[in-house]
Order: C-alpha cells, then structure tokens, then sequence
C-alpha cells in the first residue's frame, strides 16, 4: 500500500477524530474506528475473494465538461485550504510550523508517538476527505468514491476493487500482508462505476508552508527488484489508464497540479 510518511507530503495514515460519509463504494477504515467489526486475531475468516474486472479506458462521453472540472478542483482546493488552516489555528496557534518542529516527536490524545509532520498530515487529511464529500455530492453525485482501495495486476493489466468488507477484513494482522501493492487514492472521480475511472486526485500536505508542489511519492517496486520505483502517479496512470492531465494533486494554498 502506498503510505506517505515525511516533510514533502506529510500524509500518514488515515485517522484522525473525524469521519466522513462513506458512498458505498469507497474503502473505509471501520475496523480501526470499530474493532467488533472485525473477527478477533484467533479467528478463522475466509477472505472473500474480489471480483475481478478489466478497468475499461472511459471514453469521451464520460469525461467531465470544463465547467464541472473546474467547479471539482475549485471546491477541492477550498477543501485543503480549510484543512490546514483549521488543523494549525487548533494544534499550531495558526501558525506554520518550523521544519525543526515538524520533525518533533509529538504525543497523540491516544497516546502514539510520531512526528508533528504525519500527525498534522493525517488530520488535514481527515477534514479535507470530509469536505470534499459533502462538495462532490453537490457537484457529481454517484461519480466519485473516497479512498477506495484498489489492486492492480500488471502481468494481466486488470485492476482489481476491493469492497469495504474485504479491506475491514485485510487489515486485521494476520491478513495485512494481502494489503501490499494496493493503491489508495484519496478522490477518484468515475463514470458510475468505480473501475471506469476518469480522474484522480490525492491530497497533499507539506507541513511547512509551501511554495512549490511536493513531488509525487515512490515506493519500493513490487517485484523486489532495485532500481527507479514507479511513482505514486505513474502508479495511478498504469491502473487506471489514465494520462498524466487526469491525475492531479491538490495542495493547500497553491491549487491543483499534474
């Protein structure tokens, strides 16, 4: 699973106090926020096998018209930037944090180390995946899925959508290891059906002010093997058949870019 950890873009996990709506085909988290959802580490569950289809390029028919694309990245932008500014003026005084301090090692309130930069990330994460679905639900409704969790085979070039039964499932320990090489986006915008993707857009939050987009993330290759990793939009693009004018970031004050 692509996870992003550091100052560039400091996305960690999804957590956080918030929630958000969930359409019913995005992923969610519910195991985390619900442990007796889930069967208990003893037990023996059946991992439920995905249903295996073909992403099918979407044609121009489902393409957004300028002004829908324009009116999406408008309210996804005012999404981050409320984001941040509601996460700083609660935990930072409203001010920047210093890259000395984003580096800190912080104390969350349930009691888990990590630095000021992931912890920050995750909770604009959180409010700004709460926006946005209130914004698209006005905008495209039945047209997008939030954090839906997504498996792509590149021997057969078939994607494969993961119900959100089948994550809850997958991230109880015994079964995480079947999460490796998933990919997460946070927004995907479809034509209806969430394998008959048309756009894709992650949120990212450097933790210091920024003034220039940060770089998409890398990871290791799937194979094991050393070498240049294909980027988290290189990752998108091949899943999705998308080209490089459909996958976009989303950053706080400085707008949408490839």
């Amino acid at each position: 699973m692509l996870v992003a950890v550091g100052l560039g873009a400091c996305a960690g996990p999804r957590g956080g106090s918030g929630t958000f709506k969930q359409t019913v085909d995005s992923a969610t988290s519910s195991c985390r926020h619900s442990p007796s959802l889930c069967a208990g580490a003893d037990a023996v569950v059946p991992v439920p096998r995905a249903v295996q289809l073909a992403v099918v390029v979407a044609g121009a028919q489902a393409m957004l018209d300028e002004d829908t694309r324009r009116a999406v990245e408008e309210s996804l932008k005012k999404c981050a930037d409320d984001a941040r500014s509601e996460i700083l003026d609660q935990q930072h005084g409203g001010k920047s944090p210093t890259q000395e301090e984003c580096k800190e090692s912080i104390k969350t309130p349930g009691g888990e180390s990590m630095t000021r930069a992931i912890w920050f990330g995750e909770q604009m994460h959180t409010l700004a995946l709460e926006c946005a679905q209130q914004k698209l639900e006005s905008i495209l409704p039945g047209r997008f899925s939030i954090e839906p969790t997504y498996r792509f085979d590149p021997s057969t070039r078939t994607t494969t959508l993961l119900s959100a039964e089948e994550v809850m499932l997958l991230k109880q320990p015994r079964f995480v290891s079947e999460l490796k090489g998933t990919i997460v986006p946070d927004i995907v915008i479809h034509s209806g059906s969430p394998l008959k993707v048309t756009g894709v857009y992650d949120f990212k939050f450097p933790c210091v002010n920024p003034n220039k987009p940060p770089a998409w993330r890398t990871g290791a290759n799937e194979d094991g093997s050393s070498g240049r990793t294909p980027s988290q939009k290189e990752r998108y693009m091949e899943a999705f058949g998308l080209d490089e004018t459909q996958v976009l970031r989303v950053i706080p004050r400085l707008g949408v870019f490839r």
